[in-house]
């Protein structure tokens, strides 16, 4: 947030000199006059121990003015009057003392006091003929005159992270204690920062005035911050100090680390194999890497033995085979705890482990850890819904159903618009499951929806755990029979929901020999409610229709994906003819065709790919329907054998290694997947 304020402008002069120095090329073209740019100046900290520090401001020369040059800084609070700050100059950089900044910002009418509040900063440069105003900066000040802010110091200002030795600790920075409100209780937390990306947290809710963590930890804080891995990088760290009168909290000034970081790589996938399969590495349960941490493979395992005999089992990350497959150094018993949960840990998971991990049979929440090499096992006898949002609010849980088809548990309830709630293991609240969708709590969730009944799901399929909430009022699947699977409603495909009454997916309506086919609607695999429609479509395939009705709805044959909006008593299609892969692999220039397997209802393609380069899926060679990333990272990094959702309008994707990859693309879920393998 706060970089040093000489570092930072000594670059930002240096720059503006060597723009000074050339024209851009479109200069060439356009002689008309040009505004300066004004260079963000971040976050300004005004407090009792920082006043005796100055400021400066650093813009870019105006361009093709006449005569004589000069320029005017000016600060603006709201829609009031701006104010000059210190007199016109010739120069490009301004210095004022922090001094002479808050007098001129007390100046300004509205500003609070003893608050933090935002400002606009703006250049103008004034020729002999008129006057440029630059655009508007933002700038948020901390003017707590009163205060003293907490001073980070750094254990080390350089630091190269050794990845063979991951759980070793790092001691990162110390502090001066703040002082705000009169014997206040404070709070602390650290962040991190790369470059002009969003401060992430490492710590919050501190009362020492030192922080430690793992290098591993560290690595994963400094990558997750955006800064490259097994680079040198500088990263800029702040303390905040928080209490009951600094509720938004008063920074410190960064301080800069250059850290080289690194790159642990691990299998996509790893299997389990053990006496509650009969050892056979091919039909194994199966874990994936956790989309969130590197290295961690978690999920929920039904480890149940037919005869209830104690379950063995090891690890391997090879498909189908046992090549450096993972055990225990030494054999480690389960325990249980003064809550009764069954538990086992340990901490030398490897392949020179010799020894078969073993259990009680049952259902297992298994979290391994590759990078710590550390192995947990809860046995899991009893998912409830707890929460100011269920029927019981928190006083009683409402026991969930196992799947163990699909691996999720789920019930149908009431729940109320504005409560809360989270998914308890065994009865007790040793282990939970909150927003963040790991096994150790989280904060509680919030019922954004409407009061009503629902069928609430959790998927323990994978880390993060996933939740769907489905509201009952809708069914969760509407089935699709027709002719070209020979009007099987039993084996009918289905459009998948989302619990709000919307359904999508990808059919393939085609009859051998046919021009036209027909189909319609159901709610369920069985005829009686089935229900069909009328729509129109144009040449290239696309349409809105409504449904409801007796009869057939009849269509020309094609692969189509088909919307349906139950509120509104209507649906579309759209015919797709082609499915691309384009990026910079080609230039974003053209499309790397799709191949369809009309068996499995997949599409893929293969393509040499670079670490770090965007691409993307589209349809029909144009960009009105495409798919990419959920989130805010561009271009989002894909992990090879995970499937990551896909979004119109998404994110750019990537990979993380060189190389060529086959990209698998399923249209049939909602919303619909994308996997890569190498």
């Amino acid at each position: 947030m706060f970089k040093y304020l000489k570092y930072m402008f000594v670059a930002a002069i240096a720059m503006i000199a060597a723009t000074g120095c050339q024209e851009d090329w479109e200069d060439t073209f356009s002689k008309a006059p040009a505004a300066p740019e004004l260079l963000n100046n971040g976050s300004i900290l005004m407090t009792q121990n920082t006043m005796t520090e100055s400021v400066t401001w650093a813009w870019s020369a105006a361009r093709f003015l006449k005569g004589e040059v000069s320029y005017s800084l000016y600060v603006q609070y709201g829609e009031g009057t701006a104010k000059q700050l210190g007199a016109a100059t010739k120069e490009l950089t301004l210095t004022l003392p922090k001094t002479d900044l808050r007098s001129a910002l007390t100046s300004l009418a509205g500003v609070p006091e003893n608050a933090s509040f935002d400002v606009a900063f703006y250049v103008e440069a004034k020729d002999e003929e008129a006057t440029y105003a630059s655009a508007k900066q933002t700038v948020k000040v901390y003017a707590y005159g009163d205060a003293v802010s907490p001073v980070a110091t750094l254990v080390s200002n350089e630091l190269v992270l050794d990845v063979t030795a991951p759980t070793a600790n790092v001691d990162l920075l110390t502090w001066e204690a703040a002082r705000l409100g009169y014997n206040e209780a404070i709070t602390y937390s650290v962040y991190a920062q790369y470059g002009e990306n969003e401060a992430v947290a490492a710590a919050t809710d501190l009362t020492a005035t030192a922080y430690s963590l793992t290098v591993d930890e560290l690595n994963e804080l400094v990558v997750s911050a955006g800064a490259p891995e097994a680079e040198a990088a500088d990263v800029n760290f702040f303390v905040t100090a928080y209490s009951e009168s600094c509720p938004e909290g008063i920074p410190s000034a960064s301080v800069t680390m250059n850290i080289t970081t690194y790159v642990a790589t691990y299998p996509a996938t790893v299997w389990l194999p053990g006496s509650y399969q009969g050892w056979n590495p091919a039909t194994a349960a199966k874990i994936n890497q956790s989309t969130l941490t590197k290295g961690l493979y978690e999920a929920f395992v039904n480890l149940t033995t037919e005869d209830g005999s104690d379950v063995e089992f090891k690890f391997t990350p090879t498909e189908g085979g046992w090549d450096n497959d993972w055990g225990l150094a030494e054999e480690v018993a389960a325990t249980t705890d003064g809550n009764g949960n069954v538990v086992l840990e340990a901490s030398t998971v490897d392949m020179d482990g010799e020894k078969n991990i073993k259990v009680p049979s049952g259902i297992y929440r298994v979290s391994m850890n590759k990078k710590l090499n550390k192995l947990t096992l809860v046995k899991i006898e009893s998912v409830g819904l707890i929460g100011s949002a269920t029927v019981n609010g928190w006083d009683a849980e409402t026991p969930m159903e196992y799947d163990a088809v699909n691996n999720t548990f789920s019930v149908v309830t009431t729940l109320t618009k504005g409560g809360e709630y989270k998914f308890r293991i065994n009865n007790n609240w040793t282990y939970s499951i909150g927003d963040n969708g790991a096994f150790d709590g989280g904060a509680n969730y919030v019922l954004e929806k409407e009061d009503g009944e629902y069928k609430v799901v959790l998927d323990a399929n994978q880390h993060p755990y996933g939740v769907k909430l489905l509201s009952t009022s809708y069914p969760e699947n509407l089935y699709v029979p027709g002719a070209y699977q020979s009007w099987d409603i039993g084996a009918a495909p289905a459009l998948q929901g989302d619990g709000e009454g919307h359904y999508e997916g990808a059919l393939n309506l085609s009859v051998d020999g046919q021009d036209n086919c027909e189909w319609k609607f159901s709610p369920e695999q069985a005829w009686g409610n089935d229900f069909a429609g009328t729509i129109e479509l144009n040449e290239n395939g696309v349409g809105t229709g409504t449904y409801g009705g007796d009869g057939n709805i009849t269509t020309p044959c094609g692969y189509y994906y088909i919307s349906v909006d139950m509120t509104a008593g209507t649906f579309s299609m759209t015919r797709i003819d082609k499915v691309g892969l384009i990026g910079d692999f080609n230039s974003w220039g053209g499309d790397e065709a799709f191949t369809y397997n009309a068996t499995t209802n997949v599409w893929t393609v293969s393509a040499t790919l670079t670490a770090g380069q965007g691409f993307k899926v589209r349809f029909n060679g144009a960009w009105d329907m495409n798919r990419g990333a959920a989130g805010e990272v561009e271009p989002y990094v894909m992990t090879t054998g995970v499937k990551i959702p896909a979004y119109q309008n998404g994110k750019n994707l990537t990979v993380a290694e060189d190389g060529t990859y086959t990209v698998t693309l399923d249209l049939s879920t909602n919303p619909n997947t994308i996997t890569i393998t190498k």
